[in-house]
């Protein structure tokens, strides 16, 4: 199966500028060469990884070999982007990491200029398993830091099967928000329902043109058009 993510910039890019927000991790999931190889008019990436750390030479020299000429990096909290506009803005992996999803979205629409291809983990609606059963309601989303312990009990036998660090739930996570920065967007702080996330990111200033679930239904993306 291709990657959505993908096939979804490969769409809609061509001729247009482009930005990945919160792609620097893992180096390998970056789209910046993607888009480039769709016929991108130029690309960039936007990060909370503060300058100087290792993923940004294993970014660069990931571009090189990928045969990326040129690629604007800037730093920043997309919650807080008052920058340029790029044509297409790519964003996954991003919105259940932040404590605020909804200023994530707000942010991404101040930076879109026609498209946003958006993904989220998600949330099952129902979800059993050994340890006990979890419902959750079309328009839920999980409060990963108030999950009672048969909660997460039940949530990590259930992810423990995909090999997922999520912190929070397979692992412990400290939730004590001061300030934000770098060690903030570690823990997973909120899992949405498909049709919530959708409705979140429509809330925003989006209109939603097409959309996938993929990864075993852990994951799902949106094809969203800036609307006025």
């Amino acid at each position: 199966m291709s990657d959505p993510r993908d096939e979804f910039i490969s769409r809609v890019v061509k001729d247009r500028s482009f930005v990945d927000v919160g792609g620097l991790w893992g180096t390998v999931a970056e789209k910046p060469s993607v888009a480039w190889g769709a016929g991108a008019s130029r690309v960039g990436m936007f990060d909370i990884t503060p300058e100087g750390e290792t993923l940004w030479q294993r970014f660069h020299e990931r571009l090189k070999d990928k045969g990326v000429p040129e690629c604007e990096c800037r730093v920043g909290d997309v919650a807080e982007y008052a920058g340029d506009r790029y044509d297409v803005v790519h964003c996954a992996g991003v919105l259940y990491h932040h404590p605020n999803p909804l200023q994530i979205i707000t942010g991404l629409r101040r930076m879109a200029g026609e498209y946003l291809v958006f993904t989220s983990a998600i949330t099952q609606t129902h979800i059993e398993n050994e340890e006990g059963r979890v419902e959750v309601p079309e328009s839920g989303v999980l409060f990963i830091p108030a999950l009672t312990a048969r909660e997460r009990a039940v949530l990590t036998r259930y992810w423990a099967k995909f090999e997922v660090a999520a912190e929070g739930i397979t692992h412990p996570a400290k939730y004590h928000l001061t300030e934000l920065n770098a060690t903030a967007f570690g823990p997973w702080w909120f899992l949405p329902t498909a049709h919530a996330f959708k409705r979140m990111t429509e809330s925003c200033g989006f209109e939603c043109i097409d959309e996938r679930s993929w990864w075993n239904n852990n994951a799902h993306t949106l094809l969203c058009r800036v609307v006025a």
